[in-house]
Formats: structure tokens, sequence, C-alpha cells
């Protein structure tokens, strides 16, 4: 497609933020494109401290163990969007925004979905990894398949992006009256047993717990056996939802309303998370 006739698209990269900025930033950004003051936008961005965060739905103490995250120096966000606790540790995470109408996608949670897959798939092939959207063999109660699992990255979705059976992105989408946002983690490195002690298993030990999540959960460090730099990383995943979507990125930053509205989300992520 001709450059003058791709979309255009705002490009965000925030670089390590905190956990309340970063959800703080998404909403932002989420409302002011649903009421189209903002372009559609794809965002980039990493965590610190590192952060577990809850879906909108979940129940904190049931969900996480706060004693092991304040030792073990985690911040806790509540997301606007629904899921189970991920552990942001080493990752990269991508956030889209977009409107509803929006041609470029489809009108439903899945379709969407599947629409954007490609798109990290596409960075994941640049790495030579041979990730791939497949069809969950299991569509109810998880990989444990007893007991209470709050994790992520142990709950299977009708669809997944995968690497030989095993989970590398996890996403989760919101949508509201004019816009839609989706976000998730790709996955760099992964510390099963750090993701033990942050979450409640109830009803299963460490070590089944571990090794459940070494079996179903893999990273871009340990498929290309070696580290791979978040930037770097981050360069890889912009090509490839600009070619995945025909899009054309220009680099930007918030807005002065979206900078408000940011403040105004973090004042209500603060509270949401003790409630």
């Amino acid at each position: 497609m001709e450059r003058d006739n791709l979309q255009k698209w705002r490009l965000l990269t925030t670089g390590f933020l905190n956990a309340f900025e970063n959800m703080a930033i998404d909403e932002a950004i989420l409302k002011a494109c649903a009421e189209g003051k903002s372009l559609p936008t794809l965002r980039f961005y990493g965590w610190k401290p590192h952060t577990v965060s809850i879906g909108y739905s979940q129940r904190l103490e049931e969900t996480i163990d706060i004693e092991s995250c304040e030792r073990l120096q985690i911040d806790i966000v509540r997301r606007a969007t629904g899921g189970r606790a991920v552990l942001h540790d080493e990752e990269l995470t991508y956030s889209l925004v977009s409107p509803s109408n929006n041609t470029l996608f489809p009108s439903s949670i899945l379709g969407t979905y599947k629409r954007i897959s490609p798109c990290l798939i596409g960075g994941f092939k640049k790495l030579h990894i041979n990730a791939q959207l497949v069809l969950s063999k299991e569509s109810k109660g998880g990989f444990l398949g007893r007991g209470v699992n709050p994790s992520c990255f142990l709950a299977p979705s009708w669809y997944e992006i995968m690497v030989s059976g095993r989970k590398i992105c996890g996403s989760a989408q919101r949508r509201v009256e004019g816009a839609f946002l989706q976000h998730g983690s790709i996955l760099i490195g992964f510390d099963a047993l750090k993701l033990f002690e942050a979450l409640v298993f109830k009803g299963v030990g460490r070590k089944e717990v571990v090794d459940c999540l070494n079996g179903n959960v893999t990273s871009v460090n340990k498929e290309l056996g070696k580290s791979a730099g978040f930037f770097e990383l981050q360069e890889i995943f912009i090509d490839a939802f600009q070619q995945g979507l025909e899009i054309e990125l220009s680099k930007g930053c918030l807005s002065l309303y979206e900078q408000q509205l940011k403040r105004r989300f973090l004042v209500k992520n603060h509270k949401n998370i003790k409630a």
C-alpha cells in the first residue's frame, strides 16, 4: 500500500514507569480516543518497580500475597481490563488504543484480538521465534486443573500466542463507547518462582505450580538462548505492528488533555487498589 494511503497513528515509547502511571496513561488515551480527541495510538513501555496487575474484577486479598510483594518490592495495581493477575517483571508491554469504528478492526473482542495477534507473531518471527496463534485445548479451568488459579499465564483463553505449546504473550482488552484498548505482556524473561511467591495459589504447592508454569510458559530469552534487550525488542515490535496493520506511525507525546486525565486516573487507581 502506498504511504499516502496509510492510516496515521501516534507512537508513544514511554520507557519504564511505575504501575499507577502506566495504567493511568492507558486509561487517559482510551478516554481521549473515545471522545475523538486523540489519534489511534500504539504505546510500548516497561515497569519500574516490578508490578503485579490484577484484573478489574479480581479480589485483591484472594489473588495477591501482599506480604510477599512487600518483601520483594513488587507494586500492586488494578487494570482497567479484565482477566487474571500478571507479574510485570522482564517484559515489553504493548498498548493499542483505537476508535471502535476503525475499519482496520472487527467489532468484536475476539475478532480484534485475532487482527492484532499477527502483528505480535510477526515480531516474534523477526526474532526467528516460531510463535503461532492456536486454539487452546482448554477453555475452562486453566492448566492446573484444580484449586484456584489467579495467574493469567496459567489460564488459557480461546486463542493464545504460543511457541511449541508454551504461552509467550498474554493480552487483555477493554471496550468503551467509541473506542477500545488492548494491552499485553511480551515476555522477555520469566521467573516462575517469583510469580508463585507474589500470588495466592489455593490448594496447590510451590513445586506443582512452578513446574506447571515452566512447562506452559516460555519467553524470548528462553527461546533465543540469550538475553534480549528491551529497547531492541521495542524497535522490532514497532516495525511488526506498522507492517502488520499497514499503518504509518509517528512518534508523539501525551496531549495536555491526556495529561489532565492521567492525573485524574492516578488518584482513582490508588484508591481502587486500596478498596
